[in-house]
């Protein structure tokens, strides 16, 4: 017996490929609390401002860079949201300015993603195949490199490092130390 776990196949779709969005709509509430750090808000309309900026408002201003894994019995197992244009330029996306004025690292990794998965799905690879899709796109679109911002000793600080991911610089915010993550994109082949 294997102590590997056992493989997931999912297909990748672009939200704007997707029939019927709204019937996702509440999986991909459920994943994003689910993985949240933030569990508790102090009230619903805290609880939904929080959703807007981290998910929301990418599936409205940005649809074309989200992608959603679906499995097999079409469920959803997870998602990537995410944007190629640089937040500079894209303030609907902002929101993060720990790392403003960091050297320009925002132009040289002008996309970013947030990524989440069902706890079933994890460690089987869907996650890096999220990446790959949204990388692959967004080089195809120009962009040089893509970022993440997560919490410094965070569980997906690994996830990211292992999908080519590294350390760019560190910051606080709110009490507590964040990380950015870049990863260099290759220019497609044209030949």
């Amino acid at each position: 017996m294997s102590s590997e776990p056992a493989r997931h196949d999912v297909s990748i779709r672009r939200w704007t490929e997707t029939a019927d969005k709204e019937r996702w709509v509440p999986a991909l509430d459920h994943i994003f609390f689910e993985a949240s750090a933030s569990k508790t808000f102090a009230s619903t309309a805290e609880r939904a401002a929080f959703r807007e900026r981290w998910l929301g408002r990418y599936l409205t201003y940005a649809p074309g860079w989200a992608y959603l894994a679906i499995d097999p019995e079409g469920v959803l197992a997870g998602y990537l949201v995410g944007n190629v244009e640089d937040k500079a330029k894209a303030p609907r996306l902002s929101g993060i300015d720990a790392f403003e004025g960091a050297g320009g690292l925002a132009a040289r990794y002008p996309a970013h993603l947030h990524v989440n998965l069902a706890p079933q799905y994890r460690n089987h690879g869907i996650g890096a195949e999220l990446i790959t899709a949204f990388a692959a796109d967004a080089a195809r679109a120009g962009a040089r490199g893509m970022h993440v911002i997560t919490a410094a000793g965070a569980r997906n600080v690994g996830f990211y490092e292992r999908n080519d991911f590294r350390e760019l610089a560190r910051a606080g915010r709110n009490d507590r130390e964040i990380v950015l993550l870049g990863r260099e994109l290759e220019a497609p082949d044209t030949t």
